[in-house]
């Protein structure tokens, strides 16, 4: 059955929008979490380059890696990224670690400065930086929600599953201040690895429920939604 009475973002990930049957609903806050090497940042930055090439600006936030690496890295996947840059579509920004008040002041700013219809944060982890205690963590993350959600931007919050625990987030909030959570997962069975994507949930929309086979092929991230996985990733 296919979703009606919502607006849709369309990813340009093969697979990805038929797993959410239709697209990332728009103004929506979604928390893109899992373990370290599972895809996340590769799967967002395919995100806001098609938002990009559709016409619709974009703004990457990272709070850990260096802009100028980024794109070096995200261009072998995708040799279009500096020029979807130069046109002015598609923005890295590098957070500076110093407080959460000017943090969250650059990042309204600049989505406000660019009228930019998709966002990444990256990573919602890092706001620990900021504080001492794990209330002011939680209440952080909030209002930085709360910020998102009045800019209407379709946004993309990427957390850590933190390793060998049974939990989607580092601080127990982030799924709570979120419309939507999906889950990337990198599994050892029987000598391998095994990539996988599964939406925990999304708020006012269908969605498949299962663990969908995930690769990162050349040309970036590909999601089988109709190919059987284990019923547990663990």
């Amino acid at each position: 059955m296919e979703n009606t009475g919502v607006e849709r973002v369309k990813s340009g990930i093969e697979g990805f929008d038929e797993v959410l049957k239709g697209g990332v609903p728009r103004r929506d806050i979604v928390l893109l979490t899992g373990s370290t090497g599972s895809g996340k940042t590769t799967l967002a930055m395919q995100f806001l380059a098609h938002g990009a090439k559709i016409g619709e600006s974009g703004i990457y936030f990272t709070l850990e890696e260096n802009p100028n690496d980024m794109v070096t890295w995200f261009s072998v996947f995708d040799p279009s990224i500096r020029s979807l840059i130069a046109s002015g579509r598609l923005k890295v920004v590098s957070v500076p670690l110093t407080d959460y008040e000017t943090f969250k002041s650059l990042v309204s700013a600049e989505i406000d400065a660019m009228s930019a219809q998709r966002v990444v944060i990256d990573s919602v982890t890092y706001l620990q930086m900021f504080f001492s205690d794990i209330m002011s963590i939680r209440k952080a993350i909030m209002e930085l929600s709360t910020m998102l959600k009045s800019k209407e931007v379709a946004t993309f919050i990427i957390g850590e599953i933190p390793y060998g625990e049974n939990k989607l987030s580092s601080f127990g909030v982030e799924e709570f201040a979120s419309d939507g959570v999906i889950a990337l997962y990198l599994v050892e069975k029987q000598d391998t690895f095994i990539r996988a994507l599964r939406v925990v949930k999304m708020r006012g929309t269908e969605h498949l429920t299962k663990f969908c086979p995930l690769e990162i092929t050349p040309k970036g991230i590909v999601i089988y939604p109709n190919a059987e996985l284990f019923t547990e990733m663990t």
